[in-house]
């Protein structure tokens, strides 16, 4: 009993001399930020961060802020640096992140080293283009702009690569933003120091000054100003072909949108059933209980302002299966409809090897409703799904329209 209490004690001590230096690290640290001239705010809210939207930022569904420093860069800029990730519907993401105050306003741009690209720039639909110089690579969808940047600034962010060990920068509207920098205040302060000359030369140009474009509202969710994050809504469940199995059924982490008048609902059902378990104790009585199962699906639907025939590409047995005269098609791809001529007429040369191009996920047709078979709840696979319905709706012959009654869409690929 004597060693229990000095082992706890020992624990208790150990955890008390831990807090102690803890502390004392902290008080250090504010004040070495005080001395710089900075503000610290170790409890901001999103609200502070609100103006910025291209990824990190406009991605996942629980965003998070933490240790918000602010102040002037030693080249005079404004600038936050803060804690940020979030969780939910795809990738997860944590990094210490500065944004520095720019004369200008552009469109987003990200500038990386060759091996790194940061995730969901291409949410939207948007046919991005690059560009080298050097080790350095420029991103965005719009090639001049590409070209722009790493010309009046390509100098400035690869001296700033060399000394902070990588690049991994865009420009978010207003704002210049660097992912990974440091937490200890005079390597933040060098680290902005490099920032500096960057954004002196993205200021100086008058070619990028002519692009500029009004800031946008971030918090949303990036390339898709459509999107809405609505937590729950399970009316829903009688929409879609989900399990009816079970009880307490529940939409979590809804998405919804609305575009060209179609309308998204992508989510995650949670359910649960119970099944009763026999069990022999070691006296030899019996006994049993419930154990209650959870179970969960993904759903990624979409619903048109029209009504198609059934049909399905990879999808649920809608009526019976049609094949084409491609067999790497139908080595690929199973079609089943309710309407072969309809099914024929929407999968010509031109849609097979589109469809043989970007292999989408499997999709059924049901009226207005369309389902797709997603692995898990993903904001990347989301935007592939409804790129892959507009696509395919795009690519109706406008024939298909008229017979079916309809004016075409406004993507249709001619």
């Amino acid at each position: 009993m004597h060693t229990f209490w000095l082992v706890v004690g020992a624990v208790v001590a150990v955890a008390a001399l831990t807090g102690v230096i803890y502390g004392l690290r902290r008080q250090r640290y504010l004040k070495e930020v005080r001395e710089l001239g900075w503000s610290h705010d170790s409890n901001p809210t999103l609200a502070e961060v609100s103006d910025l939207g291209a990824p990190p930022f406009g991605m996942g569904l629980r965003r998070s802020i933490d240790e918000l420093v602010a102040g002037t860069t030693p080249g005079g800029s404004s600038f936050r640096v803060f804690e940020y990730g979030y969780t939910g519907a795809g990738p997860k993401y944590s990094g210490r992140v500065a944004a520095v105050q720019l004369p200008i306003s552009l469109p987003a741009v990200f500038v990386c080293g060759a091996g790194h690209e940061r995730v969901g720039i291409a949410l939207g639909g948007q046919q991005l283009v690059q560009a080298a110089d050097g080790d350095l690579r420029a991103i965005a969808d719009d090639a001049g702009l590409v070209q722009e940047v790493l010309a009046s600034a390509g100098g400035t962010i690869a001296a700033f690569a060399r000394a902070a060990g990588r690049a991994d920068l865009s420009v978010d509207g207003s704002q210049l933003v660097a992912c990974g920098a440091p937490k200890d205040p005079d390597d933040l302060k060098a680290f902005l120091a490099g920032l500096d000359p960057v954004v002196q030369a993205l200021a100086g140009s008058a070619a990028l000054a002519a692009r500029q474009v009004p800031p946008s509202a971030g918090s949303g969710f990036y390339g898709h100003p459509d999107w809405q994050f609505c937590g729950g809504d399970d009316s829903v469940l009688g929409v879609y072909p989900t399990s009816r199995e079970g009880y307490g059924h529940r939409v979590e982490d809804l998405i919804r949108g609305l575009r060209d008048g179609i309308r998204l609902d992508a989510f995650t059902h949670t359910w649960k059933t119970d099944h009763t378990v026999t069990e022999t104790d070691s006296e030899g009585h019996t006994h049993t209980r419930t154990v209650t199962d959870h179970h969960s699906e993904v759903v990624c639907g979409f619903i048109l302002p029209f009504a198609l025939p059934s049909i399905s590409l990879n999808g649920r047995r809608v009526g019976e299966k049609v094949r084409f005269e491609s067999t790497d098609f139908n080595d690929a791809f199973t079609v089943r409809t309710g309407n072969p001529r309809f099914a024929s007429d929407v999968t010509h040369p031109r849609m097979m090897e589109w469809l043989l191009a970007t292999r989408p996920f499997s999709w059924s047709v049901t009226g207005s409703v369309v389902d797709f078979e997603v692995p898990r709840h993903d904001l990347l696979l989301v935007d592939a799904c409804e790129e892959a319905l507009r696509g395919w709706l795009g690519r109706f012959p406008r024939f298909v329209w008229q017979d079916l009654g309809l004016q075409p869409p406004p993507f249709l690929v001619e």
